[in-house]
């Protein structure tokens, strides 16, 4: 992966930007270090499949490369959810610490891109965003390359969370409920609505439950 800038800088950026939003925990950097290589992997693993052209540059081989620039702050969000998801899940031995260190971390993420997206929410490997501002995700289901934009809502309805396949796009203002299966390779318009709904593979969705309308891809 091409950086921006060296490494320690992004660890630096992160710890300046906790610390200066919260306070200051000798834990922190311990945890941030301790868990940044996989942090890293996952990260790379996710941006190198995103075809945005500030996701790559072309390397001294001639090749398209994963780049990270912490500066873009669609890539910053990917990095803290990561950075928080991976702490949480991973960090066995000071886990108060990790709980405190990720409540930062996803505090800041909400403070620069206005997304929530909660670092206990299980993500594919592999998703995307674009100006995600007001959007929040859920505990769903989500299958692998899910990609959303701003306003966007997926949550529980009658403490029932949807299930979406693999390769699923939501555009802005679309939102997906409750008891809902959302099949593979299907485009969510702009302010629809899919509460309580099965939706076939393939498929276009507009309009709200229960009046949607349903079209082949």
């Amino acid at each position: 992966m091409i950086y921006r800038f060296p490494l320690r800088n992004v660890k630096d950026m992160l710890l300046n930007q906790i610390s200066n939003n919260y306070f200051k925990s000798i834990d922190d950097e311990m945890l941030i270090s301790k868990h940044m290589p996989i942090i890293l992997e996952k990260f790379e693993n996710n941006i190198k499949n995103n075809e945005n052209k500030y996701y790559s540059r072309i390397n001294e081989k001639g090749e398209r490369e994963a780049y990270f620039d912490p500066l873009h702050t669609c890539q910053w969000l990917l990095f803290l959810y990561i950075a928080a998801n991976t702490i949480y899940y991973n960090e066995t031995e000071k886990k108060e610490a990790a709980r405190v260190v990720c409540d930062k971390i996803y505090g800041q993420s909400k403070i620069i891109s206005g997304c929530d997206l909660y670092y206990e929410v299980q993500m594919p490997d592999t998703f995307s965003f674009d100006h995600p501002t007001g959007s929040f995700i859920g505990r769903a289901t989500i299958g692998d390359n899910f990609n959303f934009t701003q306003g966007c809502t997926v949550d529980h309805y009658n403490a029932v969370y949807p299930v979406i396949g693999k390769n699923v796009t939501m555009k802005n203002g679309s939102t997906v409920l409750g008891n809902s299966h959302i099949g593979d390779n299907c485009f969510i318009s702009a302010g629809a609505m899919i509460v309580d709904e099965d939706i076939p593979a393939g498929s276009i969705v507009s309009g709200k439950s229960p009046n949607l309308v349903i079209t082949a891809r």
